[in-house]
């Protein structure tokens, strides 16, 4: 099984041979995820039977989770980011282990 520092390498790997001499930064990555984000809502809300949509992007809540991961270990490639360590401070403040400044979104 791969670790997410293994997924962030091959992820970013296959949209750079997906997309060759793609030049996002990462803001338009940061835009790439929040529409995949606007996805997933719409997918769960089409799964809820809030609303209809035939577009193929709302139709599978879970791949929307997939992607939107995949986008977010693709900006934390690009950022040299240690994922691995940055959820281990996370989990550290949602176990009350830690007193970081900077709070995790409330779930």
């Amino acid at each position: 099984m791969k670790n997410i520092s293994d997924w962030q390498k091959t992820l970013k790997s296959a949209a750079d041979a997906r997309f060759p001499g793609s030049i996002w930064d990462n803001l338009r990555r940061t835009e790439s995820i929040q529409e995949q984000l606007d996805d997933l809502k719409a997918a769960i809300e089409v799964e809820r039977g809030l609303r209809t949509s035939d577009d193929h992007a709302h139709q599978d809540p879970n791949h929307r989770i997939g992607a939107l991961i995949a986008d977010i270990l693709i900006l934390a490639e690009e950022r040299g980011a240690d994922i691995e360590s940055e959820l281990e401070k996370v989990l550290a403040w949602f176990e009350g282990t830690t007193s970081s400044p900077k709070s995790p979104p409330l779930g």
